[in-house]
């Protein structure tokens, strides 16, 4: 979120999230409203993210070829972290 360019979009926001958004930007609480915003949606596509995440990974853990080819992948790197101890 450093990124400074962005594009400008209008959205229609209910009232009293303006107005406590102003309340917070002129208490200094956040720098201003457009970072309010970009914040909160930027919190809210995080969690939808890790909402869809883990759905797909409940229906990957029902597909018996995915968990074969998991298990399988775990078992053929079970020995990779004893390599490299000691000299090379």
């Amino acid at each position: 979120m450093n990124n400074n360019t962005g594009i400008k979009y209008t959205s229609v926001l209910p009232d009293e999230y303006i107005t406590e958004l102003r309340e917070l930007a002129a208490k200094k609480i956040i720098p201003s409203v457009s970072y309010g915003i970009k914040v909160a949606v930027g919190k809210y596509l995080e969690q939808e993210k890790k909402e869809r995440y883990k759905k797909y990974m409940q229906e990957a853990s029902q597909d018996k070829a995915f968990l074969e080819r998991t298990l399988n992948a775990q078992k053929d790197f079970s020995f990779a972290d004893c390599e490299g101890i000691g000299e090379w």
